[in-house]
Formats: structure tokens, sequence, C-alpha cells
């Protein structure tokens, strides 16, 4: 059921690309309600109003929307099937942890957090399927900024409240995912070099006000990193920072750049926090960490094939008490880790093949539309190399593997593929006629 009024058209992309808000609600409003219902569920991931309001968190929101996604779904005339090399790893990826299940330390524990698992895999498909037009694509990113924002300004208001002071808690988001610093540092990094991206795209086609709008959204989310405290966070927003200045074959100039950027990233960080990168890798933390990656990867070399079980790794830290650990429980504190330690050398073969074929998609992705003049698909795929090259850094030292953060990277960077291969094709069956006919003119006046 496509949602339309007969008398009204549907506004052109331009409109959208020049943030015509009542055109992008038109649009969204002739949508069919399979597009409404994921953009839904992502609001009640990354905004929680269900949090912020306890009075209407009476029923799961976001488990509603996402059902009746699924749903609609088959309803949604424009949908089909979309087919990707990364549908097959995501399939053998939940085969191994499938497998790692059955033959876990403790069946129980694998089997009592399959939600989570089958949960982004619906997101997944649900996201590669539904948002399969440029003009979806549009909408669903501008709206993931948005949710995204939420967060970012709330950070950055709340660190300038305390003047900028260095605080051990650091920010937090909203309750969820992004409740702890680390966990939230990681979605501002995301949502920083995106919104940038979708500024560097746009930015020409918008007015004074609009820019300076939109220019506020990368200000806010690099201002949440670094006053979140999080050291890795904060290390790959440098990591990020390198790659993409040496990206852009500046030379001098972007050796200047880097050096000012390090400059104002210095004197920005509070004097606790440069004191906690002097003593990375010897405080008590880093230590800490240290001994947990030796023990995942000792549980690796015992456990190479399946590991010892998806979602096992508290129940065989319990178990084994490892020696000098034995005072605290914790996690593995690094995603790789934790996916070699609980889904064995198959698990992270998979994950890691998963990763890597991201960063393909969206090299192919420049490809195809480097020589046209769609700007916002071109820099959008920048935008999605640097945040998850954001989460690789970042998830070094945490423990986010079955977060929301890969699995919409993954699941973004495959609709913007496709709708940039429909782009694409469309753009060449355009050309070929006008091209035909220059030909048979030349052979009528010969």
């Amino acid at each position: 059921m496509q949602v339309r009024s007969r008398n009204q058209a549907s506004p052109d992309i331009a409109d959208f690309y020049n943030i015509k808000v009542k055109s992008i609600w038109r649009g969204f409003r002739q949508e069919h309600y399979s597009f409404w219902a994921i953009c839904v569920y992502f609001m009640f991931e990354y905004v929680r109003p269900q949090s912020i309001y306890p009075s209407i968190d009476i029923i799961p929101w976001a488990q509603i929307a996402l059902l009746v996604s699924v749903v609609a779904v088959f309803l949604d005339k424009s949908t089909k099937w979309v087919d990707s090399p990364e549908n097959k790893y995501l399939f053998l990826f939940v085969l191994v942890v499938v497998l790692s299940g059955i033959f876990a330390f403790r069946p129980s524990a694998s089997w009592a957090d399959k939600d989570l698992l089958i949960n982004w895999v619906l997101v997944y498909f649900l996201v590669i399927n539904i948002v399969n037009t440029e003009k979806r694509l549009f909408i669903f990113v501008l709206l993931y900024l948005l949710f995204s924002f939420k967060m970012a300004q709330h950070g950055f208001f709340s660190w300038a409240s305390r003047g900028f002071e260095f605080a051990s808690w650091g920010l937090a988001g909203p309750s969820g995912w992004f409740n702890n610093s680390g966990e939230y540092a990681i979605q501002m990094l995301i949502f920083s070099f995106l919104s940038m991206s979708f500024v560097i795209a746009l930015r020409s086609q918008w007015s004074r006000l609009k820019k300076w709008f939109f220019y506020f959204m990368p200000v806010t989310g690099v201002f949440a990193v670094i006053g979140s405290s999080s050291r890795g966070a904060q290390l790959a927003l440098a990591v990020i920072g390198v790659v993409l200045l040496f990206k852009r074959k500046g030379g001098f100039k972007s050796l200047l750049i880097l050096v000012a950027a390090a400059v104002a990233l210095f004197y920005l960080l509070p004097d606790e926090q440069l004191l906690r990168f002097q003593e990375m890798g010897s405080d008590k933390t880093s230590l800490q960490r240290l001994s947990y990656w030796k023990f995942g990867l000792q549980v690796m070399n015992d456990n190479p094939l399946l590991g010892i079980g998806y979602g096992n790794w508290l129940d065989y830290f319990l178990f084994e008490k490892p020696e000098g650990l034995r005072g605290g429980i914790s996690l593995p504190h690094n995603i790789f880790i934790q996916a070699g330690s609980e889904l064995g050398y198959a698990g992270l073969l998979c994950f890691v093949i998963m990763v890597s074929y991201v960063f393909i998609l969206n090299a192919r992705t420049r490809t195809m539309v480097r020589e046209t003049d769609n700007r916002f698909l071109f820099y959008l795929s920048y935008g999605m190399d640097a945040g998850l090259l954001g989460y690789i850094v970042a998830g070094f030292f945490v423990t986010v593997l079955y977060y929301p953060f890969f699995w919409v990277q993954m699941a973004m960077t495959v609709a913007l593929y496709n709708i940039a291969k429909d782009f694409n094709h469309a753009r060449e069956h355009s050309i070929r006629p006008e091209a035909d006919n220059i030909v048979k003119a030349r052979a009528a006046t010969q």
C-alpha cells in the first residue's frame, strides 16, 4: 500500500537537498508505512523518548515498530530482495553463532542472548530492503543525524555547563545503548563524520541559516567525543583526522592543518585527560584491559574453532577465575577479542570479512558516482568509512560487538551502494539514447 495523494506530485530530490522542510515532510508522508516504521524504530532506539517521559514507557515501542516494519515490508510493492555478498557473510556469521551456541561452554547463556543478534539481523535486512531509493536514503540519513544530534547537543552543553572541565564519568547519552560514556563517544564519532560528509556534499545549496544549523552538528559531535573522557574514542578521532588529511593529498597544507588540529585538541583537552593519555598502558585501567586481552587470547587458542560460545564470556570467566583477575568480573574490552573468544577464529574471520567488505562497498560506490554530479552519494560513502574506522579504533577498548554501531553502519553502506548502482544504471540508460541519436544524425549526413 503506497500512501500518496493523487493530486500531489512527489517532491523533487533537489528540494530535499535544499532542505525544504515542507517538501521533505511531504515526501516522507508519501512513503510506504514500512519506511515510517523503520524510522520510528530508530527514533525510539536513539532518542529514547520513553526514557525522557516515563509515563509512556508502558509498552516496548522500539520492538513494536520493528515488528510493524517486518510485516509492512512484504506489503511494500517498491521493495525487492537486495542481493549483496555482505548478506552471505552475515548468514555465515550467524551460522557460526548458532554452532558456537550449540557447542558452548553453557548453551543456556547463548540461548538467553538470542534476541540481541536476531534484532540486528532484522534491522540490517529491513534497512537494506526498505531504504531503496535516493529520496528514502536522504530522509533516513537526515533523521539519523537529527536523532544523534539530540545526543550531541546535550553532551556539548553539559560539558560547557561545567566549564569544559574534566570529569571521570565523562558524558552520557540516553539510557540504553549510549548510556555509558564509551559507547556514547563511539556514536558521537560516527555522527560527527557522517554529518560532516552531509555538510560537504550539500552546503552549496543552503542558505546561511541552514549552513550554520548543520555546521553545528559535527562541531557538537567532536566536542562530545572530547568531553566524554573516553581515551579510545579520542584516539579514534585523531586517527580519522590523520587518515582524512592524507586522503586529501594536500601536501604541506594538509600537514599544517594536521598540526593546527593537534594543537587545538591539546588545548581543548583538560589537564586530567592529558595525564590519562600519558599514563596509557601503565595505569590500573590499562593494565586491567591488557590482562583481559591476554586471557581472551588464551581462550581463543584453547577453543580455536567455535570459541567458548556466543554470550558465554562471563560464565566462562567465573568458571576459570584467571589469576590476577579474581577480584572483579569484566568483559573483554575489545571487539576482536570478544568475537574470537566467544566464536573462535571462525567467528573472528567472518567479522573481519564483513568489516572489510564495508570499506570495499564504499570504495565501489565512489567509483560508480565519481563522474556524476551526485555529491550526496559520493561524500556519504566517505562518512561511512570514517564512522566505521572510528568504531574499529575505539572498539579496541570496549565491548561493543553487539551494539548498534557496526550493524547499522553495514546496513546503511549496503543500502547506499545499491542506490548508487541504481542511480548509475539509470544515468547510463539516459545517456545511451542521446549517444545513439548523435550517431544516427552523423550517419544521415554522410
